[in-house]
C-alpha cells in the first residue's frame, strides 16, 4: 500500500526484503504508535503492538518537507511555498520556492493509517523498539502549545516564525486548510498557552482548538542496544531549532528497518541516521547559543540572511554557514556569537 510513496532506494530495499526473507526479527515489539512506531510498522508489516492509545494527536505544526517518505497526498490539507521570519513586529527575511517546500498534514488520519497497515502479531523473545517520543527520551524537554485559530486572513501558502525579544523560542503561523496552525514554544516557559493565547487574538483570529505537548529541545542521542532500539524523538531524533521531528521520526523508522536485516543492526542503523544525528549536535550548540544570547540582551535572529535561512528550512545548517552570516556583520552582536562559538 505504501511502496509507492517511498524513494526507489528504499522501496527496492524493502520489496527485496519481502522477496528474499523478512528481517531477522520477523515480529518486532513497538511501543508507541505515533509517527515513527506506526511508519516501522507499517514499514515491516508485522509487528506485535503495545501501549496503543486512542485516535493520534500530539500538539505540533503539522508540517513535513516534500521528500519525507510514506505521506500519502490524502492527507496534505496544505502547502508551504514562502517562509518569513520576524523578530517581533519587523521582518527580517524571506524564503520563497517555485514549488511547494513543505506539506501540511491531517497528522492524525495519517497515523490512523499507518496503524491500519500493521497486521498485529503475539510477540515472544525478540526485538523491541521504543518508539515513545518525548515520554522516552533522554534531554532538556519544555512544553509547546498549538492551536486552530480561524476568522484570520494571510498571505495563502506562507509560513511565518515570529522571534519575540527576551524569549528563547518561537511562535509559528502555518496555514492549515482554512484555518491557521498557530502555536508556540520557549525555553523556561514552563506553559506557553496563555502566550499562545495572546498571540491569537492579536491576530484577530478565534481558537478553535488550544492544546500543549512535551518536546524534547535538547536531546542526548540514544539509539538503544542491540535487540532494544529507540527511533524518532524517543531516540532524540528531533531537531531543536524548529522541533521537526515528523521527517526524522520515520526516515529513522526506514533505517531501522532495513538495519534489522543486517548482522550488526545498531551500528548499521546508527551508520543510516549518522546525518541527522549531525545536524541535531549542531542545531543544539546553536539552540544553546540563543539562550546565551538572550540572556545578555541579544538575538541570533540579528545575523538573518536568506543562504542562512533557507538552510533553516531545509534542516541543513552549517558551522561553514553561520560563519558567513558572522563575517557580513562585523557589529557586536556578530562578535559576541563568534566569542561564544569559539568556547
Amino acid at each position: 500500500m505504501y511502496l509507492s510513496l517511498l524513494p526507489p532506494d528504499a522501496r527496492a530495499a524493502l520489496l527485496g526484503n519481502y522477496i528474499y526473507g523478512r528481517a531477522k526479527a520477523d515480529v518486532v515489539k513497538i511501543l508507541g504508535l505515533g509517527p515513527s512506531g506506526a511508519a516501522l510498522g507499517a514499514a515491516l508489516g508485522k509487528a506485535a503492538v503495545v501501549e496503543r492509545s486512542g485516535r493520534y494527536f500530539k500538539a505540533c505544526g503539522e508540517a513535513v518537507p516534500v521528500e519525507t517518505p510514506m505521506v500519502g497526498r490524502e492527507y496534505i490539507v496544505d502547502r508551504v511555498k514562502k517562509y518569513r521570519f520576524f523578530s517581533g513586529d519587523r521582518l527580517i527575511g524571506e524564503v520563497s520556492y517555485s514549488k511547494p517546500r513543505w506539506y501540511i498534514l491531517d497528522k492524525a488520519a495519517w497515523v490512523e493509517s499507518l496503524r491500519s497497515a500493521i497486521e498485529a502479531e503475539e510477540w515472544g523473545d525478540g526485538v523491541v523498539v521504543d518508539a515513545r517520543g518525548p515520554y522516552a527520551s533522554r534531554g532538556e524537554k519544555l512544553i509547546v502549545a498549538m492551536a486552530y485559530v480561524e476568522g484570520m486572513r494571510r498571505e495563502e501558502e506562507t509560513a511565518d516564525f515570529i522571534y519575540p525579544p527576551g524569549l528563547t523560542g518561537f511562535f509559528w503561523i502555518f496555514p492549515h486548510g482554512g484555518v491557521y496552525n498557530v502555536g508556540g514554544g520557549f525555553l523556561g516557559v514552563r506553559d506557553p498557552t496563555p502566550l499562545v493565547k495572546e498571540f491569537a487574538a492579536r491576530l484577530g483570529g478565534r481558537i478553535r482548538l488550544l492544546r500543549g505537548a512535551p518536546l524534547t529541545v535538547m536531546p542526548q542521542i540514544d539509539l538503544g542496544v542491540e535487540g532494544s532500539y529507540k527511533i524518532g524523538e524517543a531516540a532524540g531524533l528531533v531537531y531543536p531549532l524548529t522541533g521537526e521531528g515528523i521527517r526524522p521520526g520515520v526516515l529513522s523508522a526506514l533505517a531501522l528497518a532495513e538495519a534489522l536485516k543486517t548482522r550488526r543492526p545498531l551500528e548499521e542503523y546508527g551508520r543510516r541516521v549518522r546525518h541527522i544525528v549531525r545536524q541535531i549536535e549542531l542545531q543544539k550548540r546553536l539552540l544553546s547559543l540563543a539562550a546565551r544570547l538572550a540572556a545578555r540582551g541579544g538575538s541570533i535572529s540579528l545575523l538573518a540572511d536568506d543562504a542562512l535561512l533557507r538552510d533553516y528550512i531545509e534542516e541543513e545548517l552549517s558551522a561553514r554557514g553561520l560563519f558567513l552570516a558572522l563575517a557580513k556583520r562585523p557589529g557586536a552582536v556578530a562578535r559576541l556569537v563568534a566569542a561564544l562559538l569559539r568556547r
